[in-house]
């Protein structure tokens, strides 16, 4: 097998890609500009022209590992959702019961109440196979969308994603939405009693066995991070209270949208902006999220094809169609072992295009290393915006996702450059999380129940 050396042996791949390909100094200024915007978002006054909303999840405990009983979860995502009944019964035994539901298009897209009856209808099945429907156990949900929280069982629908069509939800309660919904099950009783983030929920997730963790991070489908303030710090909580910190949710997928990312944004990223459904918004997320990782690739190859520089004679008819590859496409082209381009081969066969010469692939699996590369900068750039603010002498990491979980090498850059972003006395460890973001809800469920208490 020929070894490649891109900048001579693709030159022109190398041309397109270098806007990619982020200097350290780029990344300083973008882990600068994120704590700036995250200040802002946390002040009374310049909340709402901050890129980052750092929205206060008004949870303000982290868990002592103490917690026992039992206790409902619905974690919340773009294309389904998990009902969930956790049980904490000793310092390191976490039983967990759940089951998956997908959430049909039909049930996503229509209008009014159609998604919390079915979200409602299917929580109901759920308690009544557990026998627990009488037990009032109290619920949190961990939610994937955009919110604002008011306390800690309410937030205010921001956005739906792609495909949602429930408008009448924005600007209203989703705990009161779903409440309503259970109302009409007679038979169930159940204490729904908080709703977090995703994010949240997998830092409360991690905290719940490790002490030392302050950041819960998603790099999935989208991209996310929560972490753990001081209250004092958070201008908008204007409530009396004996808690020191508060977590806040970043919610750090806008940061750019005032123009701090202008300067790495390339043609290619402004091609997919202007195809998606929120232009304007998002510019970091859509650099960095497995929804747009796929679509970046296939853009740099299409051009490449119309330049004539690869698959010469290539069949466009698929790789033409917009959003056509998809993030396991990606994940299976860098799995392959060093100058071995098998799976490479695959996913172009299944593009329609066959026999491909090595050179071309080599260029294909170059293309998918610099733009993964690009977003494990950039998710390193915010983590180091976040350890550096806590300025903790050493925390612990929740991470959850795809894109952190199965991209291959994504872990290994992901920690070498929040390491060089960092303040050298700012020790932290990176952990995939084991534990769901339910899981976290169900913990924030049973705080929530116990304040109610008091």
């Amino acid at each position: 097998m020929t070894r490649y050396y891109p900048e001579n042996d693709f030159p022109e791949a190398w041309k397109i890609l270098k806007p990619f390909m982020l200097s350290d100094d780029a990344l300083i200024t973008i882990r600068n500009s994120m704590t700036r915007e995250l200040l802002n978002g946390l002040g009374k006054d310049t909340h709402s022209r901050s890129s980052i909303p750092s929205w206060l999840s008004y949870v303000q405990q982290l868990p002592t590992g103490d917690e026992r009983g039992r206790f409902l979860a619905l974690e919340m995502w773009p294309s389904n959702c998990r009902i969930m009944l956790v049980k904490f019964s000793s310092e390191n035994d976490i039983y967990m019961s759940s089951k998956s539901v997908i959430i049909p298009h039909t049930i996503a897209a229509s209008r009014g109440t159609t998604l919390f009856n079915f979200l409602a209808h299917n929580i109901a099945t759920f308690v009544r196979a557990k026998k627990v429907e009488r037990d009032n156990l109290p619920m949190g949900i961990a939610f994937a969308f955009d919110l604002n929280k008011l306390s800690l069982d309410v937030g205010i629908l921001i956005r739906w994603t792609q495909g949602y069509g429930a408008q009448s939800a924005i600007g209203k309660n989703v705990v009161q939405l779903l409440r309503n919904a259970l109302d009409e099950f007679k038979d169930v009783k159940i204490n729904l009693n908080s709703i977090v983030n995703i994010s949240t929920g997998s830092l409360m997730a991690l905290a719940w066995s490790c002490p030392e963790c302050r950041i819960g991070l998603i790099v999935g489908l989208t991209t996310n991070a929560a972490y753990v303030e001081h209250v004092d710090e958070c201008e908008r909580f204007q409530e009396d209270t004996k808690y020191p910190l508060m977590i806040v949710n970043t919610d750090w997928g806008n940061f750019g949208s005032n123009g701090h990312l202008d300067f790495v944004r390339t043609e290619f990223d402004k091609i997919i902006d202007d195809e998606s459904n929120n232009p304007g918004m998002k510019y970091y997320d859509k650099c960095i999220s497995a929804l747009n990782l796929g679509e970046l690739v296939r853009l740099i190859i299409v051009r490449l094809i119309d330049m004539g520089v690869i698959f010469k004679g290539a069949n466009m008819q698929s790789i033409g169609i917009r959003w056509k590859m998809e993030m396991k496409s990606i994940l299976a082209i860098e799995s392959d072992s060093p100058n071995v381009y098998t799976n490479a081969q695959k996913v172009m066969d299944k593009f329609g295009i066959y026999n491909c010469n090595e050179r071309d692939l080599a260029t294909l699996r170059f293309i998918c290393k610099i733009v993964g590369l690009r977003s494990a900068k950039l998710v390193a750039a915010g983590l180091a915006c976040l350890i550096n603010r806590m300025n903790y002498p050493r925390i612990s990491i929740s991470v959850d996702g795809g894109v952190y979980r199965l991209y291959p090498t994504y872990q290994e850059n992901l920690y070498k450059y929040t390491l060089m972003l960092t303040n050298p006395h700012n020790k932290f460890e990176i952990i995939a999380s084991e534990d769901s973001p339910g899981v976290g809800a169900a913990i924030v469920a049973g705080l929530a129940s116990t304040l109610s208490s008091k």
